[in-house]
């Protein structure tokens, strides 16, 4: 059966997603999340891309990315992939497939839904019941916007920086907008869990 072709962004922003295959864990401990954040960073030097938000949970991962195309985005993705697998293969004598299949992008149109987007992502751990705030999981780019926290991966969402000149008041907004739950969060949520 064919792949649905993937749909391209006008403002070339996607939410990305990767799952383990089965939902297998693809982060047993502290090694593997650095190990994936790095070649998320070593590969943006061949392939530019932008990565504006993520969150690295055990089983699966969601960036907000943007580029200049699907076609970089796809060599982006296909080289973190590979070169994640050959290291958890090598760390855990492992065989098969890691991730279920090839990653998903969901297009993202405009600012509103960009910072959305960012929010969803930097709140999983806390829908999952694994902390009680964002701010104290690790693996996610929350501490960067809500915090000032300095992140070599992370370039700026627009939308972010459009919520103030001033670094403090942004910060500010940024928190108040991911502490209030909103209504369709939890149907998002759902949503994509089926893929």
């Amino acid at each position: 059966m064919p792949r649905n072709g993937r749909r391209a962004s006008s403002s070339g922003c996607y939410h990305v997603i990767i799952r383990g295959n089965n939902k297998q864990t693809l982060f047993r401990c502290a090694k593997d999340f650095e190990a994936f954040m790095s070649r998320l960073l070593e590969y943006r030097a061949i392939h530019p891309v932008k990565l504006y938000h993520y969150c690295l949970m055990h089983n699966h991962v969601h960036l907000l990315a943007r580029s200049d195309g699907l076609a970089l985005l796809g060599r982006y993705m296909h080289s973190v992939q590979r070169s994640y697998h050959h290291y958890y293969r090598k760390e855990y004598t492992f065989f098969g497939h890691l991730t279920q299949g090839r990653y998903h992008s969901f297009a993202i149109e405009d600012d509103p839904y960009l910072l959305e987007c960012g929010r969803y992502i930097e709140k999983n751990p806390v829908r999952a019941g694994m902390i009680a705030k964002p701010e104290d999981w690790p693996y996610s780019s929350y501490r960067v916007y809500a915090f000032g926290e300095r992140e070599d991966l992370i370039d700026l969402s627009p939308a972010y920086l459009m919520l103030g000149a001033d670094q403090d008041i942004r910060q500010m907004l940024y928190r108040q907008h991911v502490d209030v739950t909103r209504p369709y969060e939890e149907l998002l949520h759902r949503r994509l869990q089926r893929i």
